[in-house]
């Protein structure tokens, strides 16, 4: 039986890492108790930071909501669904164990949030280390 665990940082180290790249101050308290809004703020946040997500991102396709009877009731559904799927596209690319789901951002779950935040987060942090490693071999 293996030993290896899929990386991910702990609710602390979560905190820091915000804290420290100046990407939101959020506190443990915060992450025990994650409700939608917050949780689709931070994911925002993080995403806009390591460049996943444009930062007029809020900005909805106009013409797709022209196919709706009432279109100013579809707008926070629309964001919230366009920012679900480029987390689900991310971790699907971090090679995640876990999917995430869309329960994920409506109704978020500690354990999970904090799996899917730390595995983002430690995708942040290391990120650029095989090619620095490379750099260092090449020169």
């Amino acid at each position: 039986m293996s030993k290896f665990e899929y990386p991910s940082l702990s609710r602390r180290d979560i905190v820091n890492v915000l804290a420290d790249y100046q990407i939101a101050t959020v506190s443990e308290a915060d992450l025990i108790n994650p409700n939608p809004d917050f949780i689709s703020n931070l994911y925002t946040l993080i995403l806009i930071h390591i460049d996943f997500l444009p930062e007029d991102h809020g900005q909805v396709d106009f013409a797709a909501l022209e196919h709706f009877e009432n279109p100013d009731l579809h707008i926070d559904s629309v964001r919230t669904m366009n920012l679900f799927h480029k987390i689900r596209e991310l971790i699907a690319a971090l090679d995640c164990p876990k999917k995430f789901t869309l329960k994920d951002l409506i109704k978020p779950d500690v354990d999970r949030t904090e799996f899917f935040l730390g595995a983002i987060l430690n995708f942040f942090l290391h990120r650029h280390v095989p090619f620095l490693i490379l750099a260092h071999l090449v020169i």
